[in-house]
């Protein structure tokens, strides 16, 4: 959508699932589509939508809510409506229409979801005539209706609906983040640019100022929406003066407008988020609105004026009606100029388009380091502003991207990222200096599989012997037994993917308040497995480092 200023309507905000903001959001986002010819009926509230085919001019795409009208109360029809609405700001018509065909045979089966149907839509589930492919996209779709509503049966259907989701195997995901590889390389290279211009010779004081100001946005939305979960939506909500701070307690916060609302009013005030964050966060933020109160008024914490200054092509200030708020559509063009500009052009790195962000990506990726935190499931739907708490849970569990994110903030000397493979960090450290290099600690040389124990004693310090202080090994052995060390760094991440599917688990089954015998015992293990999943991450890292040494 070019803007978000919202047209109101007479429609009925009573519906207890959604807020006017989420109907007149896809309302404006109908009427934008409609003055560009796609959209081709007349309003949210048709019951037919028809759309111009992207691919075959002259030809038409039908989306027939009468479908699904069997029996359904209106806000229940403008509840789905609202959900194909605003798949429509993410995806083609033809994929919506994707979307509502499998909705449509989780619809007919549960009867919209109700109580009495739940083992009957699992036993459909466990059909063989259906291809695994057509379930998961039907699981994939009823999930995505599930986030948008956080209907009140979605718990009960969630329960059974996780379990079939992990075992069933499918040819592609519908939906996938981008791999590890590719999002710490995006981490990396965003803090690395705010440091490198300041440096550049090649742009003057103002130059500077204006590129750190353009892309300031994208740096703040990703330090903020990776550590609290939010909706890209939210994020661009934010106001102005979301910041407070507890100087007697030295505590500061930042408040975040909720596009969900409890059902139950009696949670509000649990629910609306003014959440702690740190000293540096509030620094990163504060220092923004401070260098960007000069463009004048902004409702948002993001300054379109800002941007129209700093971006002065004349086509911003003519594109948008509101210059005092900033936009999904806003963060979502910002972030591709970043892709380009900065990762493909200044540094000269290829990413292709199935590898990079989205704006939405990070709420995926704050979920799972929150839970490796230790932090409780209800705190955790409390700080990613869900109704339900097991609406989070069937985002997609990124294993390989949070241990490879904790293994690069574990080593600190490393001289770049882009040299990667699929299986294994493949950063090179700067100026190694291993104890695998110094002199043994004694004229013993105890030989092992990979190095030698320098220690006459054989005091093991470490159940892998190449985390220990005695353990060396000479160069030439290191290059020799290269493939050794990449089966063992494969193995330690392994051992770590089997902890994380195990917290998952336990987090799993208590937002579903599965309560066997089995569950009780694995709570009381939580705590040790996380201890475990530290040391196991260190052990990783020294492993990687040495790895890495060779090159």
């Amino acid at each position: 959508m070019s803007d978000n200023t919202f047209t109101k309507t007479d429609a009925s905000f009573d519906t207890p699932y959604l807020s006017e903001y989420e109907i007149t959001y896809v309302i404006n986002l109908l009427s934008e589509l409609k003055s560009k010819g796609t959209f081709l009926s007349n309003s949210l509230h048709d019951d037919i939508w028809l759309f111009s085919h992207e691919y075959s001019p002259g030809r038409t795409i039908k989306l027939d809510f009468g479908k699904i009208d069997k029996g359904l109360k209106q806000d229940d029809q403008l509840l789905i409506k609202c959900w194909i609405g605003s798949l429509l700001d993410k995806y083609r018509p033809s994929t919506c229409i994707h979307y509502f065909h499998h909705f449509c045979m989780a619809i007919n089966i549960t009867n919209f979801f109700s109580l009495d149907r739940i083992d009957h839509f699992v036993e459909w589930l466990h059909e063989d005539h259906i291809t695994n492919n057509e379930k998961t996209y039907v699981l994939s779709t009823v999930f995505s209706f599930f986030d948008f509503s956080e209907i009140i049966n979605s718990s009960n259907y969630l329960a059974k609906l996780y379990d079939i989701r992990n075992k069933i195997k499918f040819t592609k995901n519908p939906i996938e983040l981008p791999s590890s590889k590719y999002i710490l390389l995006f981490s990396y290279y965003l803090e690395k640019y705010f440091t490198d211009i300041e440096k550049d010779e090649s742009f003057d004081d103002e130059e500077i100022i204006k590129k750190k100001i353009l892309f300031y946005p994208i740096l703040i939305w990703w330090n903020l929406t990776t550590i609290i979960p939010m909706r890209s939506t939210e994020f661009c909500l934010i106001k102005r003066d979301c910041l407070s701070e507890e100087k007697e307690n030295s505590k500061y916060f930042i408040t975040i407008t909720r596009i969900k609302k409890p059902l139950d009013q009696k949670d509000i005030v649990n629910f609306y988020s003014k959440i702690e964050i740190n000293d540096s966060i509030y620094h990163l933020l504060n220092n923004y609105i401070e260098i960007t109160e000069e463009y004048g008024e902004s409702e948002t914490l993001i300054s379109y004026r800002s941007l129209i200054y700093v971006d002065n092509t004349g086509r911003r200030k003519l594109q948008k009606r509101n210059l005092n708020s900033f936009n999904t559509n806003n963060l979502e063009k910002l972030l591709k100029r970043f892709y380009k500009e900065v990762i493909n052009k200044y540094y000269q790195i290829e990413v292709s388009l199935n590898q990079r962000l989205s704006p939405n990506d990070t709420r995926h990726i704050a979920f799972v380091s929150l839970m490796m935190q230790g932090i409780s499931p209800v705190e955790i739907a409390r700080l990613g502003g869900h109704k339900s708490i097991a609406a989070q849970y069937h985002y997609s569990f990124h294993k390989e991207y949070w241990i490879d994110n904790e293994v690069f903030k574990l080593i600190k000397n490393y001289k770049n990222i882009s040299n990667f493979d699929n299986n294994n960090i493949r950063y090179i450290p700067e100026n190694v200096k291993l104890k695998a290099f110094e002199s043994p600690t004694s004229s013993f040389r105890g030989e092992l599989e990979i190095g030698y124990c320098s220690d006459s004693l054989i005091r093991c310090e470490a159940k892998e012997c190449m985390n220990c202080s005695h353990w060396r090994i000479d160069l030439d052995d290191l290059k020799l037994r290269h493939d050794l060390i990449i089966e063992k760094v494969n193995k330690n991440r392994n051992n770590l993917i089997e902890l994380m599917n195990f917290i998952y688990k336990v987090h799993t089954n208590t937002v579903l308040n599965i309560t066997t015998s089995e569950h009780l015992g694995n709570e009381k293990d939580l705590q040790q497995t996380f201890q475990k999943v530290k040391s196991e991450l260190q052990n990783l890292s020294k492993l990687i480092e040495i790895e890495r040494s060779i090159y």
